[in-house]
């Protein structure tokens, strides 16, 4: 048996430790899945509670089913996709990795220009990146992230949001084609 179904079974029978280890290793991930689909840090810290909160208030109903991950991504994703049909957040989008004046390299030289060069090319195209993926339509955004970000396969993914696996090879086969259009400046060709 999975060791977080194990966990799970435990904190059904009162043992706070067995939730507090579920959320220690499931914390940074569900953080991720959701910054990653909303694009909104502090939006994602108030949804990852209410995951957890979700989960907790659920653990007396629990019954193992597959992979207690799964178990997990179907709740952000439902979640998520509350949030959107509600308008409840608005999607930001951040910047991660800026230089700033104090860690900003000094560049006397031809090669350190190069280098903040290539530094803002790639800030640039993960940007570019960021934007395109949260321009997505909600099923193919989180069916790429799914794929992309978590790593998941095609039956996990099906299972977290409640489709086909036929559904979510079309979904991220309209994903790739849709993001491929948007950041065709900066990969041409290349795949997705």
């Amino acid at each position: 048996m999975d060791e977080d179904i194990k966990l799970m079974l435990e904190c059904q029978s009162g043992n706070r430790r067995a939730f507090e280890a579920l959320i220690t290793k499931y914390q940074a991930p569900v953080l991720n899945l959701i910054y990653r689909y909303t694009g909104d840090r502090a939006g994602a810290e108030d949804t990852a509670q209410e995951v957890f909160l979700k989960i907790y208030n659920a653990r007396k109903s629990y019954k193992p089913s597959g992979k207690f991950s799964n178990y997990v991504y179907t709740i952000v994703n439902n979640i998520c996709l509350n949030e959107i049909r509600d308008n409840k957040r608005r999607q930001e989008v951040s910047i991660h990795g800026q230089v700033d004046d104090e860690t900003s390299p000094q560049v006397d030289k031809e090669s350190d220009k190069e280098r903040v060069s290539d530094h803002f090319r790639k800030l640039e195209l993960q940007v570019a990146v960021k934007s395109a993926i949260d321009s997505l339509p909600p099923q193919q955004r989180m069916a790429i992230i799914l794929d992309k970000y978590e790593d998941l396969c095609y039956e996990d993914i099906s299972k977290v949001m409640k489709t086909s696996v036929s559904a979510v090879k079309s979904l991220l086969s309209r994903a790739r084609e849709n993001l491929k259009e948007r950041l065709k400046k900066y990969i041409g060709e290349q795949r997705i």
